[in-house]
């Protein structure tokens, strides 16, 4: 009662358990530990290291893809087939640690309005213009709903232009959204109210407020030295030097500005003007620049790409051989790459349905990151998929005959019927480990894990060991263990007798005899 509410609680436990795996907060920890500051110290810093990596090592957002847009000229806004399209192959960031912060206070719904606005801009700034048809294919949404959160953002003035547009629409435009946030926020907005409405994170509203004050600071400098050092196009800087003056005029925001403290001035383009920008913004010592520099090369190789296909995104998830109720921090993680975006999505992608682009993404997401050791948890896969939990779980119900090998299964941590019960039932009715794979869409080695598994209960039962011995000495969790016992007890009657006595010599085959204990003494006495 009296206090406003911006989220479920359910939702802010789903994004903190994905922010916990993000890049930038593995950054921010790593920093925390070596400088021993505020974890919003460290956040600030590794904004700043992120702006470094992007700028001067050539990195890779983990979640930017390469995608056909339309050259934007005079005739990008006529309707034509994609045949007749002049295209140009532009970066666009369809997933962002962004992202997360904005799942978390606002919800699902800003947060896939927040990724549509942000490439639809990362298009413009590159020379071109993506279309309704183009962002139903890059997110699981019907045109209705993509012109809808699109139109909430334009009625506020924010420049979004899209192929196709009617020039009545284009003419609502007064300025990037980074413009219109900061000139709300000196006219006395309250900050939360203008970052909800226009979609904006905490991480994303520091960088545009940093990159306003810096222009502010060198209004005497040319368009082209400013953009040396916020890595801002020249139209942005030219808005926020209109908008430098305007404010100037204002008395409410000229005293507002007066208290403003400038930035740092030193670019993250050079090696040598971070380690300056480490030393004035952070308190830095030389050495200890290098070291975070030298800690920044590193972390950029062992994350660079390898041989990856330009709809390829990176993401950071649990390993699949992780237990249940391993804590987050100290729990192994992964980072594979992910096939967002596939030719045949271009064909499943419709302007009025979203049930089978949906559904493709989550089923290949869980398998291709299964298939390189990690499981993806039903948030995971919402983050990816731009979906809520709840519309994931829905689609999942409506394909029962496929299991997938989602963190809560892998780990048996789910209460439905688990792949290890699925790969046991196939193996017991004879079918092949070759049909096992085909039926489930698992590797052969997630099959022979989860008949060893089985085997290793089987071996230990039949030699008089009783359920919590089996458990502690399998190092199982409960559950699964009872789930072994139960499936034994269907399984160890005649009608299955080949099947059984195949595990039973797949347990021999691996099991490993305990070790001698020794008396202390070596074989002299």
């Amino acid at each position: 009662m009296g206090r406003e509410t911006f989220y479920r609680q359910r939702t802010r436990s789903e994004a903190r358990s994905i922010q916990a795996k993000s890049f930038i907060e593995y950054l921010t920890s790593q920093i925390q530990k070596r400088r021993e500051v505020s974890r919003v110290e460290a956040k600030i810093i590794a904004t700043d290291c992120m702006d470094y990596l992007e700028d001067t090592l050539g990195f890779k957002s983990l979640g930017q893809i390469e995608f056909p847009a339309i050259r934007d000229n005079e005739k990008a806004h006529y309707r034509k087939a994609r045949t007749l399209q002049d295209e140009k192959l532009i970066k666009l960031t369809v997933i962002s640690d962004d992202d997360c912060e904005l799942l978390e206070e606002f919800g699902t719904r800003v947060m896939v309005t927040a990724r549509i606005a942000r490439v639809i801009e990362e298009a413009q700034a590159q020379g071109a213009l993506l279309d309704t048809n183009r962002l139903c294919v890059l997110f699981p949404l019907t045109a209705t709903a993509v012109h809808h959160r699109i139109k909430e953002l334009i009625d506020q003035g924010a420049e979004l232009p899209l192929a196709g547009m009617t020039r009545a629409r284009r003419e609502k435009f007064k300025a990037p959204r980074k413009v219109l946030a900061v000139e709300r926020y000196l006219a006395g907005e309250k900050l939360v109210l203008i970052r909800k409405s226009l979609c904006i994170s905490t991480t994303q509203w520091r960088r545009w407020w940093n990159e306003f004050t810096t222009t502010r600071a060198l209004k005497n400098s040319t368009t082209a030295e400013i953009k040396e050092i916020i890595s801002e196009e020249e139209p942005v800087i030219s808005r926020w030097q209109e908008l430098s003056q305007k404010l100037e005029s204002t008395k409410k925001a000229r005293k507002l500005l007066l208290g403003i403290k400038c930035p740092a001035l030193e670019t993250t383009k050079s090696r040598v003007g971070f380690l300056k920008l480490l030393e004035n913004r952070h308190g830095y010592s030389p050495a200890m620049g290098e070291d975070l520099l030298m800690f920044l090369t590193e972390l950029e190789k062992e994350y660079a790409p390898g041989a990856y296909h330009p709809g390829q995104v990176t993401y950071i998830a649990v390993a699949s051989t992780e237990r249940p109720g391993t804590l987050l921090k100290e729990a192994e993680l992964k980072a594979v790459n992910l096939d967002y975006l596939l030719s045949d999505d271009w064909e499943i992608a419709s302007r009025d349905r979203t049930r089978e682009l949906k559904w493709q993404r989550i089923e290949r997401f869980a398998a291709q990151a299964y298939s390189q050791g990690a499981a993806l948890t039903l948030p995971d896969i919402a983050f990816l998929v731009s979906a809520s939990v709840d519309a994931v779980q829905k689609s999942i119900k409506e394909h029962p005959q496929v299991v997938l090998p989602t963190r809560g299964r892998v780990a048996d941590m789910g209460s439905t019927l688990s792949h290890a019960e699925k790969i046991i039932e196939l193996f017991m009715y004879g079918y092949t480990e070759t049909e096992i794979k085909r039926r489930t869409g698992h590797s052969y080695d997630s099959i022979e894990r989860y008949l060893l598994d089985f085997s290793k209960v089987v071996y230990l039962t039949e030699r008089g060991l009783p359920a919590p011995a089996v458990r502690q000495t399998t190092g199982f969790s409960r559950r699964l263990t009872e789930k072994y016992l139960e499936l034994y007890d269907s399984y160890k009657s005649d009608d299955y007798m080949f099947a059984m006595s195949k595990i039973r010599r797949f347990a021999l085959r691996h099991h490993k005899k305990p070790k001698r204990k020794d008396d202390g003494k070596d074989d002299d006495g």
